[in-house]
């Protein structure tokens, strides 16, 4: 069992799309809980007699929670590959995206494959 995890890297384009996959999947998922509360909502209701409403509220709570927390993931993940992407390109030579990604890695270091310009895509 592998306890480092893996240092892969990918060539900046790919990683970026891999990424932007990646943060949709989030979203998908926070629709999904949105309709999940609105089909609880609208079949089980608060109407009902008995501990009935209480643990609708619990599983309306829960569900909350990890729909927020979907979006959150979402955004940050988004805002992330943004800004990454904002800051892909060469200050030498102008190159766009064409160095590679550690997978992984928080700070990004580059290097261009073209001119060999190195810089680091800092987290803001």
């Amino acid at each position: 069992m592998e306890t480092v995890p893996s240092k892969r890297t990918l060539a900046f384009p790919r990683w970026h799309e891999r990424q932007l996959f990646h943060a949709f999947a989030w979203l998908a998922t926070c629709l999904l809980g949105g309709v999940v509360i609105a089909t609880i909502l609208e079949f089980v209701g608060l109407d009902t007699p008995g501990i009935t409403p209480l643990i609708t509220l619990v599983v309306l709570y829960v569900t909350g929670l990890m729909t927020i927390a979907a979006w959150r993931r979402f955004w940050g993940l988004l805002s992330w590959t943004q800004h990454c992407a904002g800051r892909a390109t060469c200050a030498r030579c102008g190159a766009y995206g064409r160095f590679d990604v550690a997978t992984g890695a928080i700070a990004i270091p580059a290097e261009c494959r073209r001119c060999g310009h190195r810089w680091t895509i800092e987290p803001s």
